[in-house]
């Protein structure tokens, strides 16, 4: 059975814009121009931690996570990976300032049927964020995955600069890792109650 929480991004002919992977090459001059995603995406960032605790709270006491939290943490996700697919260069599509944009081609797709929780498992959340602890592993195997995947996005930036297609064995390794990282968040989140894989791919 797939997992509950996936990424799609679209990939194309796999042609990219050379002077955008010029930017990437020089890595600053690319993030500049998402500075005002980054500095909203911290705000929102620290409104979806307080969100994820109150829907522990709720799950603990009711069983189940509320709708409006689940619909703002997966949109929180979303705006996370559509301004992760603009820097990588997965898409060149600069992507809007708003929490929804079902027509950018970078997507988290949550297929979790039910918003029934473990109470266990969020009471873990709430109590010594003994949660997080369980996501350890995750967290070490995934820091040097991110090291391998930044190493590989930068080589692909100097690819599509030559030649002006981004690679598919590093498309799929890189968005692969941003897949895990997705996952491990949707976990965190309680978007599923599903302990998310070792794994890449879909």
């Amino acid at each position: 059975m797939a997992y509950p929480v996936d990424i799609a991004v679209e990939y194309g002919d796999g042609r990219r814009s050379r002077g955008l992977a010029v930017l990437g090459i020089f890595f600053p001059l690319k993030a500049v121009a998402a500075i005002p995603h980054f500095f909203l995406l911290y705000f929102v960032g620290i409104a979806a931690m307080f969100a994820a605790w109150f829907g522990y709270w709720g799950i603990a006491l009711g069983g189940s996570l509320s709708p409006g939290i689940a619909r703002f943490l997966h949109n929180y996700l979303g705006w996370t990976l559509r301004i992760s697919a603009w820097i990588a260069g997965w898409r060149d599509e600069y992507p809007g300032f708003a929490m929804e944009q079902p027509d950018y081609a970078a997507r988290v797709v949550i297929t979790e049927p039910s918003l029934e929780r473990s109470r266990g498992l969020a009471v873990s959340g709430i109590v010594f964020f003994f949660k997080a602890i369980l996501l350890l592993p995750h967290m070490i195997v995934l820091y040097f995955v991110g090291i391998a995947a930044g190493i590989a996005g930068w080589v692909a930036y100097w690819i599509v600069a030559f030649t002006g297609v981004y690679p598919d064995s590093i498309f799929n390794f890189t968005v692969g890792m941003m897949r895990w990282s997705t996952r491990t968040n949707a976990w965190m989140f309680s978007l599923t109650d599903e302990y998310p894989p070792f794994q890449l791919g879909s």
